[in-house]
């Protein structure tokens, strides 16, 4: 038996969240309650069930999200941080795969200030500077704003913002933050406080991981872009590198496997960045890991988000074996960030 059984999928979703999508109702209004309802969607998508969402669900969302202080907007004293509010757009742009695009209506509806996310003086988003230190978290702002600001290019029927405000962001970025011989991203300027942070963060994660966790933020919005990465062969050489762990980079396979796995597939695409000697088979055994351990994985203690995060990397490992259909699941590969631009 295959670990995804279409018809109890959605046993892994909160009872509320069911609910809501299939006799509609009110989201919880609390960062954990939208994050919920966009996993539900993400898992849609990469289990190849977007068709079967009733439609009064889809709208029921979008008029929620419509709703929802997202980062940047006008009118709002606190707001959604932007890795959330990336996040739920896109669901939206999910959503709209099978027909139900409310993405106009929805982000028509939302005064969007984009002073508020970008500082124009270098075209750099606006990150809590006292967190530079912490490449993760901040790449939450410096990735997610361009997200946000791209949704709102591509989708905004008032055109609030230009893609090539987009693009004028992401140069600034490859000017100002992707580190010279490493290709990761750099918001911090001590190193003594970088090296104590780094001793710090050991005792709950490498803070290697984190290193790629963050730059990972920053890529996504090229690839939807199209955008080469600055330094890609150095930062290839290290994602590689952090793969002799077995079978996953931490205990559980979630979001940061498919970071790693996306900028190896989408790097060693571009010109003249090769993939490494060896990656075939590592990603080959990364398939059948995650295949193992999701058929066997619990139904408690193990959340949604982290079961997109393991969805999305086992597309990865299809799409870069060039398979047809994703092993286990039995669906097309989805190149989530190219529909979706943010996981």
């Amino acid at each position: 038996m295959t670990f995804m059984d279409l018809r109890r999928w959605q046993d892994w979703a909160p009872r509320d969240v069911n609910a809501f999508w299939k006799d509609g109702g009110r989201i919880e209004t609390t960062p954990s309650g939208y994050l919920a309802h966009a996993d539900y969607v993400y898992c849609r998508a990469l289990t190849g069930t977007l068709g079967d969402v009733p439609p009064a669900g889809a709208q029921a969302f979008a008029q929620a999200v419509a709703k929802a202080p997202l980062a940047g907007r006008s009118g709002h004293g606190a707001t959604l941080r932007p890795h959330l509010s990336a996040y739920l757009l896109g669901a939206l742009n999910l959503l709209a795969l099978s027909g139900h695009d409310h993405r106009g209506e929805t982000l028509g509806a939302v005064d969007l200030d984009p002073d508020r996310l970008i500082d124009r003086t270098r075209m750099l988003p606006r990150w809590p500077r006292a967190w530079s230190h912490h490449t993760w978290r901040v790449s939450h702002w410096i990735g997610g704003v361009p997200a946000i600001l791209l949704n709102f290019a591509r989708h905004d029927p008032r055109g609030t913002v230009e893609e090539g405000v987009v693009g004028e962001i992401m140069a600034a970025c490859d000017r100002h933050l992707i580190a010279d011989g490493t290709g990761l991203l750099r918001a911090y300027r001590s190193e003594p406080l970088q090296a104590l942070f780094r001793l710090c963060y050991r005792a709950r994660h490498d803070p290697a991981h984190g290193d790629i966790g963050g730059v990972v933020h920053v890529h996504w919005v090229n690839h939807v872009l199209g955008r080469p990465y600055r330094h890609a062969a150095p930062l290839l050489e290290r994602c590689f590198g952090d793969l002799n762990r077995y079978p996953f980079l931490e205990d559980v396979p979630y979001c940061l496997d498919f970071d790693y796995l996306f900028l190896l597939r989408t790097g060693s695409g571009q010109s003249a960045v090769g993939a490494p000697e060896g990656m075939e088979e590592r990603v080959r055994r990364y398939g059948e890991d995650l295949v193992r351990f999701l058929a066997g994985a619990p139904d408690t203690g193990y959340p949604l988000h982290k079961r997109v995060g393991a969805l999305a990397a086992l597309h990865e490992t299809a799409l870069m074996m060039h398979l047809e259909t994703v092993p286990g699941v039995h669906v097309e590969p989805m190149d989530i960030i190219r529909h979706a631009y943010w996981l």
